[in-house]
């Protein structure tokens, strides 16, 4: 059996659509048994991928880690627009319009480098202590205001008649609902994001996640982590001073 109650470190945990940052952090919470436990950075429930996952005293580094890089794989649903920006709203327009490759390549470089962005009403930002999605589901009037953010790559990965996929490469506070909603603007088409998938978050990579489940059977059988699916507390502070 691992033991990892004791131990200060980061999981590389893959969070499976269909649960909360919270939930994934309660569920490593009862497989390792530690005292403390927390995230490197909210991933939505409809959302998967990479969710940094601290231990004990790395609990004390999480904001450090929230200043890394991060890396995304989305989809863009062409025909609807929704009032959360994503696959969980209700559709507020819609139309028949479809753009092709070259209009979609034409206007990715507007959201390149320091761009500003209006977050969605359906986010996790704080309005007078309270939740923008509060507000937003009790239908209270409120602004958000506009932002800067960095987008150090942004790619068309394929695009059909029903969706578009793209990866991006973005500094931290960016929201890929919001990036999804404007691009689609720009275009003059209808959109939203219906798949989300966070491929890295510093050291943090894809190709080396651990699921809850496999999580689960190498603490209580005491197999090896594969490399990259645990780091150190220098590992991940390291890598963060190198992001800058």
């Amino acid at each position: 059996m691992q033991n990892l109650s004791e131990q200060n470190l980061w999981l590389n945990i893959d969070k499976p659509i269909g649960i909360s940052s919270a939930r994934a952090v309660a569920i490593v919470k009862r497989i390792t048994g530690a005292k403390k436990v927390g995230h490197g950075g909210t991933l939505d429930p409809f959302a998967s991928g990479i969710l940094p996952i601290a231990i004990n005293k790395a609990t004390k580094t999480s904001e450090a880690l929230m200043g890394a890089r991060k890396k995304y794989g989305f989809r863009i649903t062409w025909g609807e627009f929704r009032d959360t920006d994503d696959v969980e709203g209700a559709v507020t327009e819609s139309n028949s319009l479809r753009p092709t490759n070259a209009q979609i390549i034409t206007v990715l470089p507007f959201f390149i480098g320091k761009i500003k962005q209006v977050p969605s009403r359906f986010s996790a930002i704080k309005i007078n202590g309270q939740r923008a999605y509060d507000l937003a589901r009790q239908n209270i009037e409120f602004e958000i205001k506009e932002r800067e953010v960095e987008i150090y790559s942004l790619k068309l990965i394929s695009n059909n008649s029903e969706f578009a996929e793209f990866e991006l490469e973005c500094s931290k506070g960016t929201y890929i609902r919001t990036i999804s909603r404007d691009i689609s603007k720009k275009i003059g088409v209808c959109g939203y994001v219906s798949v989300l998938t966070r491929l890295m978050v510093g050291k943090f990579h894809y190709e080396k996640r651990i699921s809850l489940d496999l999580l689960k059977l190498v603490v209580t059988y005491g197999d090896r982590f594969s490399d990259g699916s645990l780091l150190s507390l220098q590992d991940v502070l390291v890598d963060f001073n190198q992001a800058g």
